[in-house]
């Protein structure tokens, strides 16, 4: 066991996501056949993730055909003409496959991806891209970002009349990868500075205040809320304690965002913060209830919650463990990364029906107590791409350089 070929790996990927078009639009949700389950909703996130997977094999030559492009330009019409509220601006988080939407929250989670997404829709160069670029910079402007917190509110109801008094540190997370891509797609500083931002103040103020452990829940001044869904501790998005992977995911971010910052700019907290959280991940969740594999949350006394072993965890952590190599020089995170991909390559890679397992439990079993299906080869798209090139601040600014 050890790292797979991984470059036919993300072919393998691509070519089981490619299933998920509609002919009605957009991308649904993918079940473990590679299937569209026709009983989900089309999310947003999904949709978002999608257009950038496709487009960064486009653009990586991972196709020798314009299908690639062709799904690109078929989720950026997706995303403008079934999740785009036309009355009150933004994007509905789900819809019917008919464009009813499921949901009238809008979510900076969502809202997060669509940047994402339009970036690489951007360079792909499909027909939509600028307009959809142009509508989601204008609402993460006005609604979502905060000039006084220099983080992003978490979510609005459909007039956007109404903001929630909840504050998450995940989407917190997912603009700083956005945001960095955006930067790199249109060269405006607005983005880089708000991206760096959000990671000082995430590891200055949060993270290296809570001995490494990140705490994801937050009240409207941002005030710690370390008991929030413990009655729903799986919860797919908002789980309660700590979640081992974000620790990872940071990690790998606040050392990415080291590539565009002003050469005047002291980074400290980025090689301590990334150092700590990857540590912390490694130390108490691996194997920590015995076996192998990353739990999914530990709550705040470093015992496991919920032990469910999740593919983007694993993902992360060979992502982590290689960025930590290129930063540092040091060989035990090449050998983590190693570690995690034979792991990644013993039971999660689904070696006969594609893609990967999304759930196991501590016995390396398909569990689906938190995620149905394979909607998603965003991660593990990712972790394939990041050591098949020079280490960039982002994926799509790989494809530029």
């Amino acid at each position: 066991m050890g790292v797979p070929n991984l470059e036919r790996e993300a072919k393998r990927l691509l070519d089981f996501a490619r299933a998920s078009a509609l002919p009605s639009g957009g991308f649904g949700y993918l079940d473990g056949d590679g299937k569209v389950d026709s009983s989900k909703p089309l999310e947003l996130w999904i949709n978002c993730r999608m257009i950038q997977s496709f487009g960064l094999g486009h653009l990586h030559g991972l196709s020798d055909s314009k299908d690639l492009v062709e799904l690109v330009e078929h989720g950026v019409n997706g995303l403008l003409n079934l999740f785009e509220d036309k009355n009150n601006g933004g994007f509905f988080s789900a819809i019917t496959s008919d464009g009813k939407f499921v949901s009238t929250e809008k979510m900076a989670y969502d809202h997060m991806f669509v940047l994402l997404a339009a970036s690489t829709a951007k360079v792909v160069g499909v027909k939509g891209a600028d307009e959809l670029f142009e509508k989601i910079d204008a609402v993460i402007d006005s609604k979502f970002w905060d000039p006084q917190h220099r983080m992003m509110h978490n979510s609005w109801n459909q007039e956007f009349s109404l903001l929630d008094s909840y504050h998450g540190i995940n989407a917190n997370m997912h603009a700083v990868e956005a945001l960095i891509s955006a930067y790199e797609v249109t060269k405006e500083v607005k983005y880089r500075d708000r991206a760096l931002s959000i990671c000082e103040r995430t590891m200055v103020e949060i993270v290296m205040k809570n001995d490494f452990l990140l705490p994801e829940h937050f009240d409207e001044n941002w005030q710690v809320l370390k008991d929030f869904n413990s009655d729903r501790p799986a919860d797919p998005f908002r789980p309660f304690g700590v979640t081992i992977g974000h620790l990872l995911e940071w990690a790998r971010f606040v050392l990415q965002v080291k590539l565009i910052a002003p050469t005047e700019m002291k980074m400290e907290w980025a090689d301590v913060g990334a150092k700590g959280m990857y540590e912390a991940a490694k130390k108490y969740g691996w194997g920590a209830d015995g076996s192998d594999g990353f739990i999914y949350t530990m709550d705040w006394q470093r015992k496991p919650v919920v032990k469910e072993r999740m593919h983007w965890v694993a993902a992360e952590a060979a992502m982590t463990s290689w960025t930590l190599h290129h930063f540092t020089g040091e060989g035990i995170y090449l050998e983590d990364y190693e570690k995690w991909w034979s792991y990644i390559d013993q039971y999660l890679i689904d070696k006969e029906k594609g893609s990967w397992f999304h759930e196991l439990n501590a016995r390396q079993e398909v569990s689906t107590s938190t995620w149905e299906g394979k909607p998603d080869i965003y991660h593990a798209l990712n972790a394939c791409l990041l050591a098949m090139y020079p280490m960039s601040p982002s994926f799509i600014g790989a494809t530029l350089r």
